[in-house]
């Protein structure tokens, strides 16, 4: 037992000085070292979405003239059918005057009802009594040049309205906001510096001009 006692007191006698002892390797050589990493820059922006612009008014007409023009015919045709049906007679034969007025209805419903919505899908802005007003000024003028000719007032009655319904909302119209100018990118620069403390426990930092 003092043998092995007096060969470890040699051996702890001859180590060098820098060889670390049990429970002082945090304390001689720690783990963590204080220190700055490198900084890291983000740069945050902030970017207003471009207001789209404004539909001009040549495709605004060509839809309105195009989604009413359909949809009239749709109700003029179904109108017709349906005076027809109700003034049908022993011989199987439609009265033109019946088949006249069914069409011409339909048509001047979805006429005053598709011009005014298209126009507002757009952002028109018009008003639909003035578009109603024009409608009833072109089916007017169709009475006067299709008088004593049922067949020609059906020709002549449908373009007139829809002209003068397309015509009548477009001059009422009023120009939507101007389009808010797009601002310049804000930037705002913020520096991320990661530390580490004495007692080894890491941290961020971080820091800007906003």
């Amino acid at each position: 037992m003092s043998t092995l006692v007096a060969i470890t007191s040699l051996v702890l006698a001859a180590a060098p000085g820098d060889v670390p002892r049990a429970g002082t390797e945090a304390l001689e050589h720690p783990l963590l070292a204080v220190g700055t990493a490198p900084t890291g820059d983000t740069t945050v922006q902030a970017v207003a979405e471009p207001r789209a612009a404004p539909t001009s008014r040549t495709v605004r007409v060509v839809s309105e003239v195009l989604v009413a023009g359909a949809a009239g015919t749709l109700t003029g045709a179904l109108g017709g059918y349906l005076g027809c049906i109700g003034s049908l007679s022993a011989q199987d034969s439609c009265s033109e005057g019946t088949v006249a007025a069914g069409l011409l209805s339909g048509f001047g419903l979805a006429v005053a009802t598709m011009v005014p919505l298209t126009g507002a899908y757009f952002d028109a802005h018009g008003s639909p009594w003035v578009s109603w007003f024009g409608e009833a000024l072109g089916a007017g003028a169709a009475f006067g040049i299709g008088q004593g000719s049922t067949s020609r007032l059906m020709w002549v009655a449908p373009p007139l309205m829809l002209a003068g319904a397309v015509l009548g909302y477009e001059l009422s119209t009023k120009p939507g906001p101007s389009p808010a100018p797009r601002p310049k990118a804000n930037g705002e620069r913020i520096s991320v510096v990661p530390t580490f403390g004495p007692d080894g426990r890491g941290g961020l930092v971080v820091a800007g001009r906003f």
